[in-house]
C-alpha cells in the first residue's frame, strides 16, 4: 500500500462514521493530495493495459556508483534456492515467539546511497500534500481530514533523505513531526506500540470491511525505519526510544481483537500489511509485507538485535519462496495471496523491493526474481519520445480485454515522432506497445518494432545497486554507447565465451534490450541483452 492514493491496488474507502472522527477534528483545508512517496498507484484503469503513471523511474532503479570498497564489500554470493531452508527457527532465538523456518541469509549494513528509500534530490520544501496546520501529512475522507500512519511515515523518511542531501534543518525538523505524531497517537499493546489507522474502509471492494482502529506491519515497518533514521541522524534517546517499541510490536503474538501484525502461515513467517482486526487472517499482501521488512533492517543495521535480525531472515524467506505464486507470467505480478488481485503499478514496485533485498543479502536469488518480473511486464512510468521511421504505421485501439475496436494508419516519407505516455503490454497481444498521446495517432497504441518503432535514447532502466555477475554468452561481441538523442556508436570487444563481467543495469536502449558493464575494459559500455548470461 502506497501514501495518498489508496484505492487502488485494493483499497476501496467507505464513508466514515460519525464514531471514526478524531477527537477534536482539525477540519477540512482545500488542499490538493500530492504525490505519494515511492510513487502513487494513480487512477483506477483499464485491465488490459497499464496506463498509470509512476514517478520518475530513474529515482526509482538507477542509484550512484558504489565506491571500489564498497563494491569489493557488497560482492553477491552464491544464490539461494526457493522453497529450501538451512535451519528450522522453532524459537530458537530468545524472545522470538514465533516457529517459522528461514534461510540464514547475509545481511548487511548498505551505504547511504543504497539504503530503502535513499532519494537523489530532495523533495519540495513547500508541501502541496494534504497535511494539518502543524505540517504533519493527513489523509482527506469525505472533507475530513485523517491520521494516515503510512502517509506519515513515508513523508517523515522523504523529509529525512532530503534533510541527508541538503542539510537544512527545516526538513529535519518536519521529519520530526511526522515522527512525534506516530507517537503520539500510539497504542501500547503487548509491549509494543502500534500506530492505529482511524477510519473505515472496504478492502478489494467489498471482500472486507475494517473497522478502526485497524493495524498494519507496513505502517510499523516504515514507522520503525522513520525512528531509526532520526535517532542515526540526531543521536536523540527518544527516537531510539521509540525505535524499541516499534521493534517490540513485531514481538507481539497474535490475539484477535488486540493489536496484531506477524504470524506464520504455512510455515512461513508474514508480517501482515492488513491486519484483520477481528481475527486472525490478513490478505498477504506482498509489497506491505517487504516495505514492513525493510524496517527490520534498519533496526538490525542500528543495533545489530540477533531477534530483528532472524526476523527480517524469515520474512526475506517468505518473499523469495511465494514469488512465483505472486507471479504472473508474461503479465504483471499479484498484489496478495488471498485476494489474487492485480498488482497495477505495484509490479513495479514489486521489481524495486528484490532489487533492493538483492543488495541487503547479496543473493543473486532477488535480482533473479526482479529480472523476471521486468521480462513479465515493463516498469512503470517510462515516456518519451518513440521514432517513427519512414513507410507504414498502425495504430490499434484495444478493449478491456485486449480485442482490437479500430485502427489508424499513417505513411510516412521520412522519418518522425511521436511522443509516448506509457510504454507497456497488452492483453492478448504480443510485444511493447506505446501509448500515443499527441499527433495523428493520438490516443492510439503503437507497436515497439525494431529499427521502425521505438522510444529514443535509454529508456525502461532497472539498477542492481550491487554488482550484478554474468558471464559473455556470445563471441565477438559487439558493445555500445548511447547518447542522450539516441546516437550509438559501437566497438568490437575482445571478450571471449566464458568471460566473467559485472552489470549494474538493464535498460531498453532504442527499444531493444541491453545490459551495461560495469568494470572491466569495458566499463559503462552496452551488450545486446543475449550476449550475456546472469548466474
Amino acid at each position: 500500500m502506497l501514501s495518498a492514493g489508496l484505492a487502488t491496488g485494493g483499497l476501496w474507502l467507505l464513508d466514515e462514521p460519525a464514531a471514526a472522527r478524531p477527537p477534536g477534528d482539525p477540519g477540512a483545508e482545500p488542499l490538493l493530495p500530492g504525490r505519494a512517496f515511492l510513487g502513487s498507484a494513480g487512477p483506477v484503469i483499464d485491465p488490459a493495459f497499464e496506463i498509470s503513471p509512476a514517478p520518475d523511474p530513474t529515482a526509482l532503479y538507477d542509484v550512484p556508483a558504489l565506491s571500489a570498497a564498497d563494491a569489493r564489500r557488497l560482492a553477491p554470493r552464491r544464490a539461494s534456492v526457493p522453497g529450501v531452508t538451512a535451519r528450522a527457527q522453532s524459537r530458537a532465538v530468545s524472545g522470538v515467539p514465533f516457529d517459522f523456518s528461514y534461510h540464514p541469509f547475509e545481511i548487511r549494513d548498505l551505504p547511504d546511497t543504497i539504503r530503502p528509500y535513499y532519494l537523489r534530490n530532495p523533495m519540495p520544501l513547500v508541501d502541496t500534500g494534504v497535511h494539518d496546520a502543524s505540517g504533519v501529512r493527513m489523509t482527506l475522507r469525505y472533507g475530513r481530514l485523517y491520521d494516515h500512519p503510512v502517509d506519515q511515515a513515508q513523508y517523515g523518511l522523504a523529509l529525512v533523505e532530503s534533510y541527508r542531501i541538503t542539510g537544512n534543518v527545516a526538513y529535519l525538523n518536519r521529519a520530526k513531526k511526522q515522527a512525534q505524531r506516530l507517537i503520539d497517537r500510539r497504542v501500547e499493546y503487548g509491549g509494543g506500540w502500534f500506530y492505529p489507522y482511524p477510519f473505515r474502509f472496504q478492502l478489494h471492494g467489498n471482500q472486507e470491511i475494517y473497522d478502526p482502529p485497524w493495524y498494519s506491519m507496513m505502517a510499523q515497518g516504515q514507522a520503525l525505519s522513520l525512528f531509526c533514521r532520526l535517532y542515526r541522524t540526531t543521536g536523540g534517546a527518544r527516537w531510539r526510544a521509540a525505535a524499541n517499541a516499534t521493534f517490540a510490536s513485531f514481538l507481539v503474538p497474535p490475539v484477535a481483537g488486540r493489536p496484531w501484525g506477524v504470524y506464520v502461515v504455512a510455515g512461513r513467517l508474514w508480517l501482515e500489511e492488513y491486519a484483520n482486526p477481528k481475527r486472525i487472517s490478513g490478505d498477504l499482501t506482498y509489497n506491505g509485507h517487504n516495505f514492513a521488512a525493510f524496517g527490520l533492517w534498519d533496526y538490525w543495521a542500528m543495533t545489530g538485535d540477533e531477534r530483528a535480525r532472524v526476523l527480517l531472515q524469515g520474512a526475506l524467506t517468505t518473499m523469495r519462496d511465494v514469488y512465483a505464486d505472486i507471479r504472473n507470467r508474461h503479465w504483471r505480478s499479484k498484489y496478495c495471496l488471498r485476494h489474487r488481485s492485480d498488482a497495477n503499478t505495484y509490479h513495479t514496485i514489486h521489481m524495486t523491493q528484490h532489487i533492493q533485498c538483492y543488495a541487503i543479502t547479496g543473493d543473486p536469488v532477488f535480482a533473479q526474481i526482479a529480472e523476471l518480473y521486468y521480462a513479465d511486464f515493463p516498469p512503470h512510468g517510462v515516456t518519451g519520445a518513440v521514432a517513427l521511421q519512414p513507410g507504414g504505421h498502425t495504430g490499434y485501439r484495444f478493449d478491456s480485454a485486449g480485442n482490437v475496436t479500430a485502427t489508424r494508419t499513417i505513411s510516412l516519407s521520412r522519418r518522425s515522432s511521436a511522443p509516448s505516455a506509457a510504454r507497456l503490454k497488452v492483453r492478448r497481444q504480443d510485444g511493447i506497445w506505446y501509448q500515443i498521446n499527441a499527433g495523428t495517432l493520438a490516443g492510439y497504441h503503437l507497436k515497439e518494432i525494431r529499427q521502425h518503432s521505438y522510444q529514443v535514447g535509454e529508456a525502461a532502466t532497472m539498477g542492481y545497486r550491487i554488482l550484478r555477475p554474468a558471464t559473455v554468452a556470445v563471441a565477438p561481441l559487439t558493445a555500445y554507447a548511447i547518447d542522450a538523442a539516441g546516437s550509438m556508436r559501437s566497438v568490437v570487444t575482445d571478450y571471449q565465451v566464458g568471460d566473467r563481467v559485472n552489470l549494474d543495469r538493464q535498460a531498453v536502449l532504442n527499444g531493444v534490450a541491453h545490459v551495461r558493464f560495469t568494470d572491466g575494459r569495458y566499463p559503462g559500455w552496452w551488450a545486446g541483452h543475449p550476449a550475456v548470461n546472469r548466474s
